[in-house]
């Protein structure tokens, strides 16, 4: 029999995933005509935060049995399409803060480590930011806030979520290329020269952080006169070394294991001017300094804070 298909505004993801997972692992007569109207209840723009808060609470058990119900093959099939394919960097219009907050937990627990996803679901203080790919040449090397940092943290019942524009990679400002000869950086205004020459051509190539975890703590003596956050372990930075700007599996040994060493702070950018921002970034997650001080009520003081960076679908 099928239900009164709800009103999205109070359909909680969680709750709905809890209960697919209960059915399913129950051995339930399942009325497939009920999920079926709740499903179609999410909006396209929705759709895949929902299927991620859904595969992040389904059991193995679940799982398992989902798997052997013909009726439910398509419902299996986006299980497993969400669970390997990766994020969008846009952000939707979430009905409730609930939504949103149980979404972005779903893809800090699909991405994150296992110490991550400890610390997350004890309601400590998490760091989620969403990459989306872009030039370090993009606005005249000064780089762009084109990412989302999500900070999150749950204590009992409550919970707390605040999202910033970001910074996660590199401008070409920084990058040695730029200092002149280069017809590629025409228009970017060198700065100075930051990097690692991992492919001994002689020219210091640009690095971002990889994709992953990573523990942050509060940086003592801070940073551009501010507060900052600094890694205690040596972070894997991705190198251009083909100097395109972009981070491509063409540039050649792209991966540099121990050159950025803790360098690649969370620290204050520049502002986050439409017109032309400044990231400051030659590597760093930088927020914008007219967001730096909302950004860091938000994430308070904590003694360490794990911060799952994702590159997002382009």
């Amino acid at each position: 029999m099928s239900a009164r298909r709800p009103d999205l505004a109070e359909l909680d993801f969680a709750n709905f995933a809890r209960q697919f997972d209960r059915c399913l692992r129950q051995d339930k007569v399942i009325a497939f005509s009920r999920w079926r109207d709740i499903v179609e209840a999410v909006p396209p723009g929705l759709k895949d935060f929902f299927w991620r808060v859904v595969e992040a609470h389904l059991s193995p058990a679940a799982e398992t049995r989902l798997r052997g119900l013909r009726d439910w093959r398509d419902f299996h099939g986006e299980v497993l399409d969400t669970r390997f394919r990766r994020p969008s960097a846009e952000r939707p219009q979430f009905r409730t803060p609930k939504q949103e907050f149980d979404s972005y937990s779903a893809i800090f627990w699909r991405f994150g480590s296992t110490d991550a996803r400890f610390d997350q679901r004890f309601g400590r203080l998490v760091l989620l930011a969403l990459r989306k790919e872009s030039s370090t040449i993009a606005n005249r090397g000064k780089g762009s806030y084109d990412d989302l940092v999500v900070v999150m943290r749950r204590t009992g019942r409550f919970r707390e979520l605040a999202s910033f524009p970001i910074c996660t990679e590199p401008g070409a400002q920084y990058s040695q290329r730029a200092s002149g000869g280069d017809a590629r950086y025409k228009g970017v205004k060198f700065s100075k020269a930051d990097g690692v020459d991992i492919n001994k051509d002689g020219i210091k190539d640009a690095g971002r952080l990889t994709e992953g975890t990573y523990q942050y703590f509060e940086k003592k003596g801070g940073f551009l006169g501010d507060r900052a956050f600094q890694v205690k372990s040596t972070q894997v930075a991705e190198r251009d070394t083909d100097g395109d700007g972009r981070f491509t599996q063409d540039d050649k040994s792209r991966i540099d294991p121990s050159g950025a060493g803790t360098s690649m702070y969370i620290h204050r950018g520049g502002a986050d001017n439409v017109l032309e921002p400044n990231t400051w970034s030659a590597g760093c997650q930088t927020i914008p300094k007219n967001r730096y001080p909302t950004f860091l009520k938000a994430v308070g003081t904590p003694g360490a804070f794990y911060y799952v960076l994702v590159n997002a679908a382009s």
